[in-house]
């Protein structure tokens, strides 16, 4: 088994977009190094379903690191996580450009002027998903703690979601999918805030697409645990975990969400890690969304 640095995973990013486009610039988005898909049993839960893991690597703060499904691919989830114990998962969401689907994540950590990050993707063949549609709001500046919500077309459910906070000082606090039982449509919301700052810019994507067989959104119970509170969800038997995301409460401030591997038979789980720098304890729940094998 050959392995890899955080800072050799890093360069052999950079090389790897310099290859592409010629050359890289400060700021611009970097593709992270993937490692192959260890869930053999979970490639059936869809068409083409997989899940693609990059890092962990080492980057400037704020740098934009991403992931991309393979040709004739679409992405329904990704996440990441900010390593350390200040670490902070500024923006974790999906786009689409040149032609692929990506999904992109943004860290930083404080007191430090780099992070150390990983990113995850989930894909499905294209045809798996009849009407999906990527549907972006874009930033703009809300109070701390405020939030932004964008809503599927009719009709359509939400497969995934992504948000980003923008500010030298940002941070999500909280960005989950909200079924239709609560509001009469689906949707993806996020909130955040800004650490020294009385505002805070916001940008949420939704991944929407026509309802598939067994789609659900599974929510953990919001809990009261110590620093950092870290909790899993697991689809029900028999389905496979698309997306989801975390939900912090007061001055939350996120470091993880993404798909975790559990093992051969059981495929993967979504983890979030959430903490609140002014208390020992953080309050936090998450969602899940899951559709049949």
């Amino acid at each position: 088994m050959k392995i890899t640095t955080p800072r050799r995973l890093f360069a052999s990013a950079v090389l790897a977009l310099a290859t592409v486009a010629g050359a890289t610039t400060p700021g611009q988005a970097q593709p992270a190094a993937p490692t192959q898909p260890t869930a053999a049993a979970a490639a059936a839960a869809l068409p083409g379903y997989q899940v693609i893991n990059g890092g962990p690597a080492t980057v400037d703060n704020f740098a934009r690191m991403y992931l991309a499904c393979p040709s004739g691919k679409v992405v329904v989830g990704g996440g990441g996580e900010a390593q350390g114990a200040g670490g902070v998962l500024v923006g974790s969401f999906p786009s689409y450009v040149g032609g692929t689907y990506r999904w992109n994540i943004v860290a930083r950590q404080e007191g430090a002027s780099q992070v150390t990050v990983t990113g995850h993707i989930v894909c499905v063949d294209s045809a798996a998903l009849p009407g999906y549609q990527l549907v972006n709001l874009p930033n703009a500046n809300v109070s701390n703690g405020g939030s932004r919500e964008v809503a599927c077309p009719s009709g359509k459910v939400v497969v995934g979601g992504g948000a980003e906070a923008r500010g030298s000082s940002a941070t999500l606090r909280f960005s989950v999918p909200i079924p239709a039982e609560k509001v009469p449509y689906y949707s993806w919301t996020a909130s955040g805030r800004s650490l020294s700052e009385n505002t805070v810019g916001i940008t949420v994507d939704a991944i929407c697409a026509d309802p598939m067989p067994g789609y659900e959104i599974v929510e953990a119970p919001v809990t009261e645990a110590p620093n950092p509170n870290r909790l899993s969800l697991t689809c029900p038997q028999g389905k496979a975990v698309l997306g989801g995301g975390p939900g912090g409460y007061n001055t939350a401030v996120v470091s993880a969400s993404r798909p975790e591997f559990i093992d051969s038979a059981h495929g993967y789980r979504w983890v979030t890690s959430v903490r609140e720098p002014s208390r020992a304890t953080a309050i936090s729940g998450a969602s899940a969304i899951c559709a049949n094998l």
